[in-house]
């Protein structure tokens, strides 16, 4: 076997790689979307975020579920949602309701992206720390108020407040206010929430400090204290995306083998075909070459589709008979080598199509480009003019 064969028989089995992973992609794709997997894991790595991680009480965690939820029906991220509107999707969501409650809260749908700008803009609201900064009294030359001050002291704002002036809570308060009116009292008891978890404000208390060293002043410390919020959340939001994305290859693996099955995809039959078949080798390396931008042209895909058909690719169930083809020696062991042989090369190629789309089409053009390029020419310019 010649090299020009050899790269005709892996062109082959990288377009046939790249077709079913196309298929691969868009059976996940509508899987995600339909169960609204990335809304799930965003709202549930927001719930760690918020929670202090994975490792936190369970007081904690129901305190940052429920403080996602509220953040979720705030407008701001609420307009960032987009509920089924087709009956066909509807009727689907419907189905799979329990389970996306148990997720998503009431709603059945969130959003499977939320802006950092947006997210540290509802959270600081929520916990009313722009309002809070406005009660602070004017800092002077012996006390600079700033917002680690404030964070330290907001889990004891409700309980502090109305306790007797002899008290350490409201002295630290105080101290932080200045002199406390029934307006403050009440904005307090009324506006502030009930449940925040400790770890979220152990958090925006490392940021404010953070922000502290970088502004001085107060009036500027809270956009400071937003862009470190926000850049907690990406930083955050990169590492949840990881995991996201380690748990769809996984589910990709499980589609890609489950197509090499119904498709009969055996990886091994597939190079045996290529080797032996010039006409099924030549028909498929030709489609690959010429019409390499069939990803983003429906009419090209068409094309090959035709081509594809014409030249009996061996995939499918109809080449069963091929794959057990008999030999001489014992019946039994011919047999389970035979189906042991199928078994991995359907393995090989659920692992292959997993890889995805871009990653073939990336390999394909490669192997093309240098299975069709010759000797660069030189470009012409005038200092330097072209050889002959």
């Amino acid at each position: 076997m010649n090299l020009p064969v050899i790269v005709d028989i892996t062109v082959g089995l990288v377009f046939i790689y790249l077709i079913l992973s196309l298929l691969a992609s868009e059976i996940q794709e509508l899987i995600a979307t339909f169960l609204q997997w990335r809304a799930k894991h965003l709202k549930n790595s927001i719930e760690l975020l918020v929670g202090g991680g994975s490792e936190t009480e369970e007081s904690d965690i129901t305190k940052a579920r429920n403080l996602v939820q509220k953040l979720y029906n705030d407008p701001l991220i609420n307009t960032l949602n987009h509920q089924a509107k087709e009956q066909v999707e509807k009727q689907f969501r419907g189905n799979t309701k329990s389970s996306n409650k148990k997720a998503l809260g009431d709603k059945q749908s969130a959003p499977s992206y939320l802006p950092s700008e947006t997210f540290a803009i509802t959270l600081l609201d929520y916990l009313k720390i722009p309002q809070l900064i406005n009660y602070v009294k004017h800092p002077s030359d012996e006390v600079q108020t700033n917002l680690h001050m404030i964070l330290a002291s907001y889990k004891e704002l409700k309980t502090g407040i109305n306790d007797p002036s002899t008290s350490a809570s409201y002295k630290k308060i105080k101290a932080i206010y200045g002199d406390i009116d029934q307006k403050f009292i009440d904005f307090v008891n009324k506006e502030l929430p009930d449940e925040v978890p400790d770890n979220l404000i152990k958090s925006l208390g490392v940021l404010a400090q953070r922000s502290r060293i970088k502004i001085g002043d107060l009036t500027e410390e809270i956009n400071q204290f937003k862009n470190e919020v926000e850049t907690w959340f990406d930083r955050s939001m990169d590492r949840a995306s990881g995991v996201y994305k380690r748990n769809a290859k996984g589910v990709a693996i499980i589609i890609g083998i489950s197509i090499a099955i119904l498709t009969n995809t055996d990886t091994f039959h597939l190079i045996n075909r290529l080797s032996q078949d010039s006409v099924i080798r030549s028909a498929i390396t030709q489609s690959a070459s010429q019409r390499t931008d069939f990803i983003k042209d429906p009419e090209a895909r068409s094309e090959i589709e035709k081509v594809l058909g014409n030249a009996s690719v061996p995939i499918g169930w109809q080449n069963i008979n091929q794959q057990f083809e008999p030999n001489s020696g014992s019946i039994v062991f011919i047999r389970i080598w035979q189906v042991f042989r199928l078994i991995c090369g359907w393995i090989v190629s659920g692992l292959a199509i997993a890889m995805g789309a871009p990653f073939w089409f990336d390999i394909l053009n490669k192997i093309i480009n240098v299975r069709n390029s010759g000797p660069k020419p030189v470009a012409y310019t005038k200092d330097q003019p072209s050889q002959k």
